[in-house]
């Protein structure tokens, strides 16, 4: 796999990810990538795999690059404890999703955002969804019709959990998921 189709592949789950940033990890040593006769980086499944590693470590683990490089074991340790993040501030957010602050406004003005200043792993989620559109060159102005139906879902949702209580929120984020799974198949089905 060449450097390119390596960015595309990592890029749904690490939006940050770039061509520069991968030469930057070979260029400290993190990776070695094969080269061909012509000089072309060839990436296997084994770098990927370290490719990702490494992302995790910096993205979700919160390590520096120097910390990894100075102790190469934590790309190896398959026992390393995960740190779980429930809060992010905007900067982090923005940065782990792939969004840039401009782009992040477009989504304020046209409503599907807010201007928060702490921000959940759902936040996180629908940032990352937002990046892949911003990437093919699809903007909020391109989504007022799922504006509309997000508005009116809303109603729709409420009169689903009616007889819940207010404090069930796992029960209301289990009917939100269902109907997007039963939204998803609907529309893959009409294709």
């Amino acid at each position: 796999m060449n450097i390119g189709e390596v960015v595309k592949t990592i890029k749904k789950d690490y939006p940050s990810i770039s061509i520069s940033r991968i030469r930057f990890l070979e260029k400290e040593g993190l990776i070695k990538p094969k080269r061909s006769s012509g000089g072309t980086r060839i990436f296997s499944l084994k770098d990927i795999d370290r490719i990702l590693k490494i992302l995790d470590l910096q993205e979700n683990q919160y390590y520096s690059l120097k910390a990894i490089k100075n102790n190469l074991s934590l790309i190896s340790n398959k026992n390393l404890k995960k740190i779980s993040i429930k809060e992010y501030n905007k900067h982090d957010i923005l940065k782990l999703s792939g969004i840039n602050n401009s782009d992040f406004q477009q989504l304020i003005k046209y409503e599907f955002e807010i201007d928060q200043t702490v921000f959940d792993l759902n936040d996180l989620e629908r940032l990352k969804a937002w990046s892949y559109f911003f990437d093919i060159g699809l903007h909020p102005r391109n989504f007022t019709v799922l504006k509309s139906v997000s508005d009116r879902m809303v109603g729709f949702i409420d009169h689903l959990t009616s007889n819940l209580n207010d404090d069930d929120k796992t029960t209301k984020e289990d009917i939100v998921d269902n109907l997007s799974k039963i939204f998803k198949g609907q529309i893959l089905k009409n294709q």
